[in-house]
């Protein structure tokens, strides 16, 4: 025992040195008999879970599989390339090496976790601006970055309706989809519009998506008549018809960059990937999915105006707007669902208490899928209201309906545990006292669960200030109408200049959310305070 201590000795000393060095094998009921089983158990159950799930299995490895996952280049890029770079990727795999993994996303957002995640590898960016600003942050060597690619800009319209034929004609089709000011299609697309002389009139029309992407869901949908994406993506989708092309000769020229990571751990490879972008397998990948080739353009010299920065007291105002809002058109709904789901018995009552919780556990975004498929313009119900002058989609409307399904769950639940926490004694007293039901209820009940319904009024109008995905699908990101706290921090992310912007947004966002969770902790310390002073009497 003694010598295959020292073997142990040797070993543990020898592994902290990175050196691989063999010691006598011992019985495992020597140490820890159970510890191989339970992994064994543990490893098969998430096995099974992973499969029923779908997703790739994850493989508790050994020194050499370890190696091979720190092999895989991860690579960070723009969401209008989500179809083609996998393709681009196949034809990588069968060049001998191995996948790459990618993470798609704005290239704004993107930029920012390339600055934060030194474990990225490539970055592929639709924005030279923001590779300029990684190169200013020294994430990417000066001068590394290659045009890949080049696209167009289109206008979409549905498959039935008006086709617009060149910008003018844009006035008259009404709202205009385009995504966020500092998105580099929309930038675009602004200078294009300029240089038409249509930008002044078409601005109060605008409606603004959180990416290109939700462009073209709104307007495959039909909630708005014409949108401004690019080539690939009308391309994607069968759902709307290319109006007309915005000339490029009037707006700055589109491409995609692509640069290896200074702080990448897998530099060779990096470097190798980016210059098989370039590759004639990787170019017609592109060319196949829409894109053009990376040919340097010459420069128009057009670029948009000066974006202003989202106003930060309307955007604190029109929060707390939504909010109050949203928890006004609540009270009456939460209160006699709180009270039918805590004193009543019936059929469906599991039910109906699944749906008013659904939008608690549902993502938001999935959640304003649904508002806009119920009360967009281009539905019956939806535009039943749009006739009778009142607009849900892309309004203030909108916003506080969002605000208002999302914080409904959270609103019920307190009211809910209000009049439970209230004895059905004194009801039960009340009655026999020959009080009817309805004013047993308003001077009984009510009452005594009044705290406990501020508490959750209170709760509902913090939820509501924090409302993000389902406002920006079913309302849009609109300056001065739909553009909340929330909307705002988005917008300003999309920049390299709204970087220390949003810092004073976040701390007006913090301070409220904190002012109202403290009066959701008084509320409830009183409706506690008050059923115990009930109990002791």
């Amino acid at each position: 025992m003694k010598k295959i201590a020292e073997g142990r000795a040797s070993s543990d000393l020898a592994g902290g040195c990175g050196l691989s060095v063999p010691w006598p094998a011992v019985p495992t009921t020597d140490r820890h008999p159970r510890r191989r089983p339970k992994s064994r158990l543990l490893h098969a159950l998430l096995a099974a879970g992973f499969a029923l799930a779908g997703l790739p299995p994850i493989v508790m490895a050994s020194a050499a599989e370890e190696q091979t996952t720190d092999s895989t280049l991860l690579v960070l890029a723009a969401a209008s390339l989500t179809d083609v770079l996998p393709r681009v990727a196949d034809a990588w795999v069968r060049s001998g090496r191995t996948a790459p993994t990618f993470s798609f996303d704005a290239t704004s957002r993107l930029a920012n976790q390339a600055l934060a995640n030194p474990s990225a590898d490539v970055f592929v960016a639709a924005d030279l601006d923001w590779m300029q600003w990684l190169e200013m942050h020294g994430r990417v060597v000066r001068g590394a970055p290659a045009l890949v690619a080049s696209n167009e800009l289109v206008v979409v319209v549905p498959l039935k309706g008006p086709v617009p034929q060149s910008p003018p004609d844009l006035r008259a089709a009404g709202r205009l989809a385009l995504a966020g000011e500092h998105v580099p299609a929309a930038r675009y697309a602004r200078a294009a519009l300029e240089a038409a002389g249509v930008w002044a009139a078409l601005e109060p029309q605008v409606v603004r998506a959180g990416s290109v992407r939700g462009v073209l869901e709104w307007v495959a949908r039909g909630s708005v008549p014409a949108g401004v994406v690019y080539r690939t993506d009308a391309l994607a989708s069968s759902s709307v018809r290319v109006a007309f092309v915005l000339d490029p000769a009037t707006h700055p020229p589109i491409g995609y960059w692509a640069a290896p990571l200074a702080t990448s751990e897998r530099g060779n490879m990096a470097e190798a990937f980016t210059a098989f972008l370039a590759s004639p397998e990787a170019q017609a990948a592109f060319a196949e999915a829409g894109f053009g080739p990376p040919r340097p353009q010459a420069d128009t010299g057009i670029r948009p105006s000066p974006v202003q920065p989202p106003s930060i007291w309307s955007a604190v105002r029109l929060s707390l707007l939504v909010a109050l809002l949203a928890t006004v058109l609540g009270f009456v709904p939460a209160v006699g669902l709180g009270w039918l789901l805590a004193r009543r018995e019936f059929p469906g009552k599991a039910v109906l208490s699944t749906v008013v919780m659904a939008p608690l556990v549902m993502p938001p975004v999935v959640t304003g899928f649904l508002l806009l498929s119920a009360f967009g313009a281009n539905t019956a119900f939806g535009g039943a209201l749009a006739a009778m002058g009142l607009s849900v989609s892309f309004t203030l409307v909108g916003a506080a309906l969002a605000a208002f399904v999302v914080g409904m769950p959270l609103y019920v639940i307190s009211i809910r545990g209000a009049f439970e926490a209230v004895d059905a004694y004194y009801e039960e007293l009340s009655w026999t006292l020959g009080s009817p039901p309805r004013r047993t209820f308003f001077r009984v009940s009510l009452p005594l669960a009044l705290p406990g319904i501020a508490a959750g009024a209170v709760l509902a109008f913090a939820r509501a200030l924090g409302e993000f995905g389902a406002t920006i699908v079913l309302a849009g990101n609109i300056e001065g109408s739909t553009r909340t706290i929330a909307l705002a921090v988005y917008t300003l992310l999309e920049s390299p200049a709204g970087q220390e912007t949003v810092w004073t947004l976040v701390a007006a966002s913090v301070a409220i959310s904190m002012l109202a969770l403290l009066g959701f902790e008084y509320f409830s310390r009183q409706q506690k305070r008050r059923l115990e002073d009930r109990h002791v009497r």
